[in-house]
């Protein structure tokens, strides 16, 4: 918005300036700035163009100027300024933006250009050597001001580097916007001031080829025949603000505090923005009240924005802060006016994104759900469907939640139980003592005393499951804190039992009471999703499990 806003202030400008009532001009100039493209980088500076216009009918001249117009638009305006320049004394020619050199001439390239190749470029782009032969007609009062954006933009046969020679009597001078204007206007446009002499003595940055005396001015001193124009003067500053409250937007504000932050009307710009940002605020909050959005209807919009990736940082049906910044997040990537406020066609496109989005991921976690037991199927065809205490206890450390876990744990207590009756008085009740315990002191001691005993194996795994919960304690910790803010009521506990079960887990007994086989069934869910296993129900979870169908 800011370009086209940008184009508009500065054609409305040289508007401006053009109706200011002249004497018939003596020179004449054209202005032919590029500054807005459809499909190559913008070129910024294009603000300058209104000073040097300015600048030139001050100084007397009849000024022809193109902004981002289209090529054939820009052809319009040679023509223009080729009728003026006749009788004239001097000429000026300023042109800004991409250009390009070719095999026989040099180019401007208009906005609606691409990548210009030597068979494209005559159609997008204006011909510098056309404006070279009317100032060649001009002998020692002729300028050309070029200033190139110095992007690498040329196609095939063109090159980025200009080589524009100056026809005899013809001054050309080129370099950056900002230095080619500073010397336009401090030594170029000085009267009675040389050009050889201005440039040794002024500002550096810019090349100059061609006619450049130190003895003949561009502009002769006042009172050399010179005819000069009386105009009140009016600054920058209040030019653009002129223009600004001419637009009568939001836009033309920014762009005056844009360029006149400590400007004359900087504090009554921000305040105008102030007010309307207000007013704005206000509609845009009316708009989504009108939604008429129910707690269930807030939550549905919260579970879409975290299935997105715009993150709600929670699923409690209330807007708050992290809300209305996810609004915004998805506003900005998806090329709504970014507000905070939710709109009918937002929420009506959101919510075909977030189903088809839902639709994916359980798509995919079926596929992960079917390949993962698939995997585990065949682990347990691999250690003989469970026969042996290596085999079943293998299997439970690779899938301890898996599709024969039950099964494999089963086996493992009558092993044990026929351990039992098999082992020594003494050994057996300082076994129940340990299990008892179930401490890691109290394993480690029974291995010390029995390293080959009859329960040595199941001491050990013990062990390996208290160091594994060990490793895992901070993430484990932090996910039981996350539950107890999503799902720390026995309501949402007893969705959430209701919703495995739908999914063919098994919880056990629906009562709101998350017992250990309710922490397999999300153990089982979480690794079907690729959630981080934990067996607690992490906001993740929640909003899987709530998009699960």
């Amino acid at each position: 918005m800011r370009k086209s806003i940008l184009s508009k202030t500065l054609a409305t400008s040289f508007a401006v300036l053009a109706t200011v009532p002249q004497i018939a001009a003596a020179d004449a100039a054209l202005i032919v700035v590029q500054s807005e493209y459809e499909n190559l980088p913008d070129v910024s500076g294009a603000a300058q163009a209104v000073t040097l216009a300015q600048k030139l009918e001050d100084e007397g001249f009849s000024v022809t100027s193109s902004l981002d117009q289209e090529a054939a638009d820009v052809r319009g305006a040679v023509e223009d300024f080729r009728d003026d320049a006749e009788g004239s004394d001097r000429v000026l020619v300023y042109l800004a933006g991409h250009m390009v050199g070719g095999p026989r001439d040099s180019y401007l390239l208009t906005h609606e250009a691409e990548t210009p190749n030597a068979v494209s470029v005559g159609g997008e782009a204006l011909a510098i050597g056309p404006i070279l032969d009317v100032l060649a007609q001009y002998q020692g009062q002729s300028v050309l001001l070029t200033a190139p954006a110095g992007d690498e933009v040329a196609g095939t046969g063109l090159s980025d580097d200009l080589d524009i020679e100056a026809p005899q009597g013809v001054t050309i001078l080129s370099g950056p916007v900002d230095r080619v204007i500073r010397v336009a206007n401090e030594v170029l446009l000085v009267p009675g001031l040389p050009l050889g002499v201005g440039l040794e003595d002024g500002p550096g940055g810019v090349t100059a080829r061609g006619f450049v005396s130190d003895v003949v001015p561009f502009l002769p001193a006042e009172g050399d025949g010179r005819v000069v124009i009386e105009r009140t003067a009016q600054s920058p500053d209040e030019a653009f603000w002129v223009v600004a409250q001419t637009m009568d937007t939001d836009e033309g504000l920014e762009l005056y505090l844009e360029y006149f932050p400590d400007g004359t009307h900087a504090n009554e710009a921000r305040a105008a923005l102030t007010e309307s940002e207000e007013t704005q605020a206000n509609a845009d909050a009316r708009a989504e009240d009108a939604l008429d959005l129910n707690r269930a209807a807030r939550r549905q919009v919260q579970r879409n924005l975290a299935l997105l990736d715009h993150d709600p940082r929670g699923i409690d049906g209330i807007f708050g802060p992290a809300t209305r910044s996810a609004i915004r997040s998805y506003q900005s990537a998806n090329g709504f006016a970014v507000t905070g406020y939710l709109t009918r066609e937002m929420l009506a496109e959101m919510t075909q994104r977030a189903d088809a989005r839902a639709a994916e991921l359980e798509r995919e976690a079926a596929e992960r759900q079917a390949r993962q037991e698939r995997e585990d199927r065949r682990y347990w065809n691999q250690i003989g469907q469970g026969q042996d205490e290596a085999g079943l206890r293998a299997y439970l450390d690779r899938y301890p939640d898996g599709l024969f876990a039950d099964v494999a744990r089963e086996r493992l207590d009558d092993i044990e139980a026929d351990k039992r009756s098999r082992a020594e008085a003494e050994e057996r009740e300082f076994w129940d003592r340990v299990r008892n315990s179930d401490q890691p002191r109290s394993y480690r001691t029974y291995l010390d005393r029995y390293p080959n005993g009859i329960f040595a194996q199941e001491a050990r795994a013990r062990l390996g499951e208290f160091n594994n919960q060990e490793d895992r304690e901070p993430e484990l910790t932090a996910a039981e804190r996350e539950e107890q803010q999503v799902a720390g009521t026995k309501v949402t506990r007893l969705l959430v039992e209701t919703k495995l079960a739908s999914l063919d887990y098994n919880v056990g007994k629906v009562d709101g009471l998350f017992t250990p086989g309710t922490r397999t069934a999300i153990r089982r869910f979480q690794s079907s999703r690729n959630i981080p296993v934990t067996g607690f129900v992490t906001q993740q979870t929640m909003v899987r499990l709530l998009a699960a169908f």
